[in-house]
């Protein structure tokens, strides 16, 4: 997969902001929220629908807590996945997108997930 821009990203040394054997993280570059990081495989894998390695996908869920201490959201963070372009998946190669606050915000603030606990109260 010489020609994926993923592939190419997460296996150089620019720009990212954190990597380790298995996966590299580097900042979006149309961020959706403060902060917005891409945690790509450095092994090609079209999409989480052909994720077959069980290995690796261990390997990327532990990289989003690393990534979320190492970029100051850890705590206070959301995990996105687009599978396919009706979801919104763009490149054709798997990435978590880590999206998170300002360090002085907090997604405690509304949401579904406050929203149902506040029913539950």
């Amino acid at each position: 997969m010489n020609e994926c821009l993923f592939c190419k990203l997460a296996n150089a040394n620019d720009n990212l902001v954190w990597q380790n054997d298995w996966a590299a993280a580097f900042k979006d570059i149309h961020p959706k929220a403060p902060v917005h990081i891409l945690i790509v495989p450095k092994k090609h894998v079209r999409s989480l629908d052909d994720l077959n390695d069980v290995e690796l996908a261990g390997h990327l869920l532990l990289a989003v807590k690393e990534v979320a201490q190492a970029v100051g959201v850890s705590g206070n963070y959301r995990v996105a996945i687009n599978v396919g372009r009706p979801a919104g998946q763009i490149i054709d190669h798997l990435h978590l997108h880590l999206l998170g606050p300002r360090p002085d915000q907090s997604y405690a603030t509304g949401g579904a997930e406050v929203d149902q606990a506040a029913e539950l109260a």
